[in-house]
């Protein structure tokens, strides 16, 4: 596995999140490939634009995937997600349904909704995440352009923040 090819795929992501910023949504992008690292999908949070609270950007992907997830369960293909933010609870979730064997996001989410590490960290799923490599932050310059967008969102009017500071 090439670090160059991992670079290449989570500037992508990064620039699915750019796009879903400019959408006035939550900026996270994601990216799957299989084990040659061909592009099968990309996705982004689509939740404002959609209103539709499931449509994070790791869960676009997934759906967006279609076929090709089933595929690779039979097939035994290894799939990675690429991910501009750590995964939430349900990304995680999806994830681990739809059997993707690798997960490498840009920036921790400790203080937000990530979940990744502490779902993983509770030992509930062992068994399902002992089989996927996790590789968190791996560059330090695209987690940079990630925190950026982050902040650029904390002055979105469709901050959920920022409207219930707006309704008190």
């Amino acid at each position: 596995m090439s670090m160059d090819q991992d670079r290449f795929f989570l500037e992508m992501a990064l620039e699915e999140a750019e796009q879903a910023l400019k959408e006035d949504t939550y900026p996270v992008g994601a990216v799957i490939v299989d084990e040659n690292f061909n592009l099968i999908s990309r996705g982004r949070n689509r939740v404002h634009p959609a209103q539709d609270a499931t449509a994070h950007a790791e869960i676009d992907a997934i759906r967006n995937a279609g076929q090709a997830i089933f595929n690779a369960k039979i097939k035994r293909e290894k799939f990675t997600i690429y991910s501009s933010l750590e995964p939430c609870p349900m990304c995680t979730g999806g994830i681990l349904f739809a059997n993707i064997k690798r997960v490498i996001w840009l920036l921790n989410d400790d203080l937000g909704f990530g979940g990744y590490k502490k779902i993983k960290d509770s030992k509930v799923f062992d068994a399902k995440f002992d089989g996927v490599e996790m590789i968190e932050e791996p560059y330090e310059d695209l987690k940079n352009r990630q925190q950026e967008l982050m902040s650029e969102w904390a002055t979105n009017p469709n901050n959920v923040i920022n409207l219930r500071n707006a309704v008190k």
